[in-house]
């Protein structure tokens, strides 16, 4: 029969070099010295036998997914095999700062759970905000959660673009997206310029601005620094700049705001289906019936803001119109918002302008989804496309005005020094 293994150790004696071979000592506890070494022998304690186990430890199962169009929280981790009192705890945690009805095709998230299937921590990523992920922990036999607010590198960036059919397209031309032209559109010259119908052939832009990223990937734009759009039948110039207050917005060249009391557009859409006019063929009613607004194709769901500040006076259901906003403002002016899908607001609340009221639908007499907007003074409808024409901005306070003028000038140079260069990443900042 082979011999039992042992769990005593062996005692092996290394002599100093130049001795023999080392000598293997049975079970004694005592090192046998070499009578040929004037040195005190090496010794090394060899284990024989089957190894001692470790010390058990908690196992921890780390979860990393995903989510795919029409899924969600729930349903992924489902897929994993989560417990529903674990979904259901994670659930209760996760609603106090996060709606987890939100979520968006290729956010993800980890998850880490013990031996258990407890869950220790989860950390939920969405994709378009990298920076402000959710975080749930395990802490005194709670989960608790909380958003985080993680910092972005951010790039200034100089592009300048020549105009063949609309800015859209030559800012897409230059390798940007619809992002920075929404900023153009409402946040700059919101008020200023009609991009429907103030652009021509051969117009161009320059434009120094911010782009934000995470881990090197693109999160998303900054703010638009200077903005120089020349054309044909409209130029200005817009910098952004913070008044007395600290509050930012732009200003021309002269340090004269370009806002105004009225937005040109109540969405980010620029596609006008119907203008303003007095003699319009009604496709509906298949007669001449005035069109007193604007008509914005948009799909269904679509934002719609408020063009100035002022109170809502009706959010209702209002005959042909269908779900509509009316909103009173200074000067007896009132701006109609119909066809929606939604009502955002209330009668009597106050809004500031570019506050969400709704959004796009095809209730009431309509053909298809989109928006009509009126504006009306003293019960005389008025063209919203020319509620600005001579309008004014509010200049900055004289005792801006030297600050405000070198930072004009810093960041017009940065834009003429690279106006041979269609699109220049200038620096980085904190």
């Amino acid at each position: 029969m082979p011999a039992k293994p042992s769990n005593k150790s062996t005692l092996v004696t290394f002599s100093p070099a130049n001795s023999p071979e080392p000598a293997v000592e049975g079970n004694s506890s005592t090192p046998v010295p070499n009578p040929s070494s004037a040195s005190k022998p090496l010794i090394a304690w060899t284990p024989v036998g089957p190894p001692v186990p470790p010390a058990p430890k908690d196992t921890i199962r780390v979860i990393a997914d995903t989510l795919e169009r029409n899924d969600s929280i729930y349903l992924s981790l489902k897929r994993h095999h989560l417990s529903d009192r674990q979904l259901a705890l994670l659930d209760q945690a996760l609603r106090k700062v996060f709606n987890p009805a939100h979520v968006k095709p290729d956010d993800y998230y980890t998850l880490a759970v013990d031996s258990n299937d407890v869950i220790q921590h989860f950390l939920y990523t969405p994709h378009r905000s990298p920076d402000r992920p959710v975080q749930v922990e395990l802490r005194e036999n709670s989960l608790i959660g909380h958003r985080l607010d993680l910092p972005l590198e951010r790039r200034t960036e100089i592009i300048s673009v020549r105009i063949e059919d609309n800015l859209s397209n030559a800012i897409s031309a230059a390798g940007e997206s619809d992002g920075l032209s929404a900023l153009l559109f409402d946040e700059v010259f919101g008020a200023v310029i009609d991009f429907q119908l103030d652009p021509r052939q051969g117009d161009q832009i320059g434009i120094v601005f911010e782009k934000l990223y995470k881990d090197s990937r693109f999160v998303r734009y900054g703010h638009v620094l200077l903005a120089r759009y020349q054309g044909q039948r409209i130029s200005k110039l817009g910098i952004r700049y913070p008044d007395q207050k600290g509050q930012e917005s732009y200003y021309d060249s002269k340090g004269e705001s370009l806002g105004r009391m009225f937005l040109l557009k109540p969405l980010s859409v620029n596609r006008v289906t119907s203008r303003f006019n007095r003699k319009r063929f009604h496709p509906i009613l298949k007669k001449r019936v005035p069109h007193l607004g604007t008509d914005y194709g948009a799909p269904t769901g679509t934002h719609v803001w408020t063009t100035a500040r002022g109170k809502v006076t009706y959010a209702g259901r209002k005959g042909g119109y269908g779900k509509m906003v009316e909103v009173t403002h200074a000067n007896n002016y009132r701006t109609r918002y119909a066809h929606l899908s939604k009502i955002l607001v209330r009668k009597g609340q106050r809004l500031q302008q570019k506050d969400l009221i709704g959004e796009v639908g095809a209730t009431g007499r309509a053909t298809g989804p989109h928006l009509h907007y009126e504006i009306i003074k003293n019960s005389t409808h008025i063209n919203p496309e020319r509620i600005n024409k001579g309008a004014t901005g509010q200049a900055l306070a004289q005792s801006l005005r030297p600050a405000f003028a070198q930072r004009r000038d810093a960041l017009l140079r940065i834009l003429e020094d690279r106006s041979d260069t269609p699109h220049l990443a200038i620096g980085s900042t904190d």
